[in-house]
């Protein structure tokens, strides 16, 4: 099939399944209305709207399921999901809201009233955590603090829209669009539309979303045919002027976005941002990914989404090879990125240079990676950049929050040699609102759509109500990632033909498939999907199995300060070693060449995990000798008392540095 027919083709296809996901917020915003009244004609205004949206991305293969049409149900995500619900808003909103936070609503709602500083950006960014929260499961609480926060940002606004409570540096008109690399005040207008957003989806109430399209607009006014110079200090409105584009139709705001892209590395009449805010050269000649790491990734995300939209041909080619330096070149064996020596909160300027001791790994840009690389799925249909996103989703960003729900890392180091504990709050707490929200939408990036069927993309106990044909109803019955037995129940609401497609992930090295017990041998995989096309009736059951071998695993020879290093996975979890589970210095370990590890489910220790257990070698004073160990998953570590831990360890004693 040739490019132009198969994106003809595309475009239906991507115009039919928006159609679907449109409707699956409708069906969502009319349950939610019919459990309250006295917003029901507004509920019913903001559903019409978002169906109205039609299909604005014909270059997007697939279109995501929405994150409140998929209820987990395992024990690796559904805990944390609770405990966000329970501890972690409450503990965060206390540190952004002087009046405090939600404990302080739930104790005094008709009296309360909100106290968070002018120009708190975190705090705008924190409202779509706390909608994310609530579009799983409404709480009238989370909804009025937000209300709350939502009316502070409405009353600061200008007449002319311009969000003043928002910006820092905006406080007068002679101060408005300067460009300075460090300003926030387009970020600000993004997160504030984003959280309005997401409120609109989880309430229905448009309130906070009239208002954030004011400020959009108002930027909007200012730039656009105006011929002045300016780009982003902090890019993040560019992912959100796609998100407001594709649900408006409004290409006003498509427009802005693609001229915002085009300003980066054209310097003439403002400063040059340099490497550091990818401001450098023009986005469309950049080849490698840059400088401060969110906001990289913020960018590429916008970047991605546009090239969704408009096939730009120059900027695919930027933002599929940016990806590739990236994950090639500057990731970690956990998903994260950036080193502490680059002193820029992101990436060294060299090529495979990631020592284990200086991963930087800000969750945020976990975050920002995990989006883009899901958004690269949908313009590719190649799974391979989904498996990283499993390796970050189970390793870094699963790391980024304790199990206690009111610590987080700022930083997600790979070795540590000091006690280093989660920070109870941060100066820069840019972190959390990202990580719940994360968290709490990990179910949207389970599952997406095409003409012809569905993708599974993660895997995990839940159920899901697909919005494709009449409905799908998909049941996942598997204790993964502890173990990879999948089971799949199909209930489609009317017997018809489509194509279910399973992720293969990139971590197995064999596996089998069947479908109502009948095994599938001639699937092949293609581009890392299963594809199993066939009539499908309520009750059909597909078995996926994906055998998890303990592997050794080591980085390519260009990772030069790895040599003769060995790490421990099995499936999507990358393994560590903590100090408090071997009587030894961490340092004077070593992999013996004939030592065996063995999978123990633990259900009592760290949530319920399956830690590696065996012997490593220690080198001492007169020799060596074996002592037996317990590594835990990267994801959980910290969660006891801090010390020493690593990843990476000699994969002989000769590699030992240090063989006294």
């Amino acid at each position: 099939m040739g490019r132009n027919e198969k994106n003809s083709n595309l475009n239906l296809n991507n115009q039919i399944s928006a159609v679907l996901l449109c409707c699956a917020i409708l069906s969502n915003l009319l349950l939610a209305a019919s459990t309250s009244g006295e917003q029901t004609s507004v509920k019913d205004e903001a559903a019409r709207s978002i169906v109205e949206t039609g299909k604005r991305f014909p270059y997007f293969l697939a279109e995501p399921v929405p994150y409140f049409n998929v209820h987990l149900q395992d024990t690796f995500w559904a805990p944390r999901q609770q405990t966000i619900r329970d501890v972690s808003i409450a503990w965060a909103t206390r540190h952004y809201d002087a009046s405090g936070g939600l404990d302080a609503y739930r104790r005094q709602p008709n009296d309360y009233r909100a106290n968070i500083r002018s120009g708190d950006l975190e705090a705008i960014k924190f409202i779509e955590a706390m909608a994310a929260v609530d579009g799983l499961q409404r709480d009238q609480s989370i909804e009025g603090l937000s209300d709350a926060w939502g009316r502070k940002y409405i009353e600061g606004q200008g007449k002319d829209g311009y969000l003043e409570f928002g910006f820092p540096y905006g406080a007068t008109p002679t101060n408005r669009w300067v460009p300075v690399w460090r300003s926030h005040e387009d970020y600000a207008i993004g997160n504030y539309l984003e959280g309005a957003i997401s409120f609109l989806e989880s309430t229905g109430d448009r309130t906070l979303y009239d208002s954030a399209l004011r400020a959009v607009d108002n930027m909007a006014s200012v730039f656009l045919g105006s011929g002045r110079a300016y780009a982003p200090g902090h890019e993040e409105i560019e992912q959100a002027l796609m998100r407001i584009y594709g649900l408006t139709d409004d290409r006003k705001y498509l427009k802005l976005c693609g001229w915002l892209i085009e300003q980066r590395g054209h310097h003439e009449g403002r400063p040059n941002y340099g490497l550091y805010s990818q401001d450098q050269i023009p986005v469309k000649d950049q080849r490698t990914i840059e400088g401060h790491a969110v906001r990289a990734a913020f960018l590429f995300n916008g970047v991605t989404e546009f090239v969704g939209a408009t096939g730009d041909a120059k900027l695919r080619q930027a933002d599929l090879a940016v990806w590739d330096d990236f994950e090639q070149r500057k990731m970690y064996v956990t998903g994260a990125g950036g080193t502490f020596s680059a002193n820029n909160e992101g990436y060294s300027t060299r090529p495979y240079y990631i020592p284990p001791g200086e991963c930087y790994g800000e969750s945020c840009s976990v975050f920002g990676n995990f989006q883009w690389a899901h958004n690269l799925f949908h313009l590719t249909g190649d799974a391979r950049y989904l498996d990283t996103a499993e390796r970050m989703l189970y390793n870094a960003f699963y790391a980024s929050l304790g199990l206690s729900g009111d610590r987080f890392f700022y930083e997600n180091p790979c070795q540590v040699n000091q006690p280093t504990p989660r920070n109870e709050w941060h100066k820069c707490p840019c972190c959390p609102p990202n990580i719940i929200k994360l968290f709490s939408k990990v179910g949207g990036f389970f599952y997406s759509t095409d003409k012809d069927g569905i993708f599974i993309k993660q895997y995990g106990a839940s159920t899901a109500d697909i919005p494709f044909a009449k409905g799908v109803k998909l049941t996942q019955h598997t204790d993964y990632p502890w173990n990879g037995e999948i089971m799949i129940q199909v209930d489609p609401a009317k017997v018809g033909r489509f194509s279910l497609r399973l992720r293969l992930p990139n971590w197995t090295k064999s596996h089998s498939l069947e479908v109502n017990g009948v095994p599938f041998l001639s699937v092949l995989p293609e581009r890392g999907w299963l594809t199993v096309t066939r009539v499908w009736k309520p009750g059909d059951l597909v078995k996926l199995s994906l055998p998890m071998a303990i592997e050794r695993i080591s980085m390519p020879e260009e990772f030069k300060e790895y040599k003769g290093l060995v790490a421990l996975q099995r499936g999507p979890i990358v393994y560590c070693l903590e100090g408090q589970d071997v009587s030894a210095p961490l340092g004077s370990l070593y992999f013996p060449t004939d030592g065996r590890f063995t999978a123990v489910p633990r259900p009592e220790l760290l949530g319920g995990v399956t830690v590696l257990q065996g012997n490593l070698g220690q080198v001492t004073v007169g020799g060596s000798r074996t002592v037996p160990v317990q590594f835990v998953p990267y994801g959980v570590w910290d969660n006891r008392t801090p010390g020493e831990m690593r990843i990476f360890l000699p994969g002989t004693e000769q590699a030992v540095p240090d063989r006294r």
